[in-house]
């Protein structure tokens, strides 16, 4: 691994369990294994680094629902399905790309907030632009109902993974997972043609 991925890994993990104020350039350094000088051969200062680590996360999300629409579903309702299986799947993990995503999606640092949220809203419009293309396809089928729109479908898909995705702070995965086909039997049912 190279020095600058080293940083954003852990950089992302100390903000992500410390927060931004409690971390610092020199702990970051120290978790590294550089000196702090050195540090700032790479970075000009935390924001900066800050950004970067958030810029990271937003297109490693990006990918991360890029990806799960090419699964091994034969049919429409399969690959929507196999998709919503791998995000219940991913949130549930709690690393520290999560963990960084959750705290400063809903506590950005002051002074900060507008930048983090634009990065964060731009990687969530790219995510839901793959999904609208999904249904799309799904609608030419003859899959999905045309009664309702892509963006209709995107707003309830990403609803029922935002709320389980606070289910994972106090639920194990067998419940996560139960309440995930729950909610996937009622979405299908809405949107199927």
């Amino acid at each position: 691994m190279h020095t600058k991925e080293k940083i954003l890994l852990e950089g992302m993990e100390l903000f992500a369990t410390l927060g931004y104020n409690g971390t610092s350039m020199t702990k970051i350094a120290d978790r590294v294994g550089l000196q702090k000088s050195s540090l700032y051969a790479h970075y000009n200062s935390k924001e900066e680094l800050f950004f970067d680590v958030t810029t990271k996360i937003a297109a490693d999300y990006v990918d991360f629902v890029k990806s799960a629409f090419k699964n091994e579903g034969k049919t429409a309702q399969e690959k929507l399905y196999l998709s919503f299986q791998a995000h219940v799947k991913d949130m549930a993990n709690h690393d520290s790309s999560i963990e960084f995503y959750n705290r400063f999606s809903s506590y950005p640092p002051k002074g900060l907030k507008d930048k983090v949220l634009e990065i964060l809203r731009d990687s969530e419009e790219q995510a839901r632009a793959s999904f609208k293309e999904e249904i799309k396809k799904a609608q030419a089928d003859g899959a999905v109902t045309e009664e309702v729109s892509p963006e209709e479908a995107a707003r309830a898909f990403y609803g029922l993974l935002d709320g389980l995705s606070y289910e994972t702070n106090y639920y194990e995965m067998d419940v996560i997972e139960s309440h995930g086909e729950s909610m996937w039997k009622v979405f299908w049912r809405g949107v199927q043609a």
